[in-house]
């Protein structure tokens, strides 16, 4: 399905992407991109809410504060990497599936991406770096145990969330 925006809309989305720099994560006040545009508070609130009923934009903070999504990114013909597909998956079986093989093969770079950037003490690092061994050494095995790699995850995902770090895409891992 195919979103369509008037023109002031598309204009409020395109300052919405300027000013988060294109990352879906990152918020601005929805009253500063108005003011960018020449809009009142009130004329920049029902914007900013006509994008979030489309899903274009999503409410960060009670007090205006805005970011835009994937699909708003979408409308403005805008590819950037964003990480993982969200519809990756390890699969239900016991043993890994191909599926989950080519997740893993997906996600394990975006761990070590986010560790790079993570401030961590050296004792949060040297834990994440086992888990990563844990899962390389596991994906060695013919026969590779979903939950293992799983509970895995679920460590590597504590850790970064403990040091404030974004791994959103980790979640549909953990179920």
């Amino acid at each position: 399905m195919t979103t369509t925006v008037g023109p002031e809309a598309k204009a409020f989305l395109y300052e919405l992407y300027t000013r988060t720099e294109g990352n879906p994560e990152a918020q601005v006040s929805m009253y500063e991109v108005g003011q960018a545009l020449g809009l009142e508070k009130s004329e920049a609130g029902t914007m900013a809410e006509s994008l979030y009923i489309q899903g274009l934009a999503e409410l960060k903070t009670l007090s205006g504060g805005i970011g835009i999504t994937r699909e708003g990114l979408a409308v403005l013909e805008i590819t950037i990497d964003l990480g993982p597909d969200p519809s990756l998956s390890l699969g239900t079986g016991r043993v890994l599936e191909d599926r989950g093989r080519t997740a893993l093969d997906t996600i394990l770079p975006e761990i070590k991406k986010t560790l790079e950037a993570a401030r961590m003490s050296y004792p949060q690092l040297e834990e994440l770096l086992m888990d990563i061994k844990t899962i390389e050494v596991q994906m060695l095995s013919p026969s590779p145990k979903t939950a293992v790699i799983r509970e895995v995850l679920k460590s590597i995902h504590a850790n970064f969330e403990s040091s404030g770090s974004k791994v959103d895409y980790l979640s549909n891992f953990l179920h």
